[in-house]
């Protein structure tokens, strides 16, 4: 029958538990760092999704203008041509 050396046992328990410590401590950083990341990346796309809804508007509001300015142009070429000489 073997008998483990008390001395032993004990070292074996100080110095396993600050490793298993380390690495619990280490996954939870390694977690953190992901979650932040992903936040970040969530962020930044909601940002992007922002920019373009307001770009796409700026384009419309844009395109109303210049439809409206080629309609009042049409107007007035057709009374012109309209006027008698």
């Amino acid at each position: 029958m073997y008998h483990a050396d008390p001395a032993t046992t004990k070292a074996l328990r100080t110095t396993t538990a600050p490793i298993i410590r380390s690495i619990d401590m280490h996954l939870i950083n390694e977690a953190l760092a992901r979650a932040h990341c992903m936040e970040q990346r969530y962020v930044a796309e909601r940002d992007r999704h922002a920019y373009r809804l307001v770009a796409r508007r700026r384009m419309e509001r844009k395109a109303a203008r210049a439809a409206r300015r080629a309609r009042r142009l049409a107007t007035a070429v057709v009374a012109m041509n309209d006027r008698p000489l």
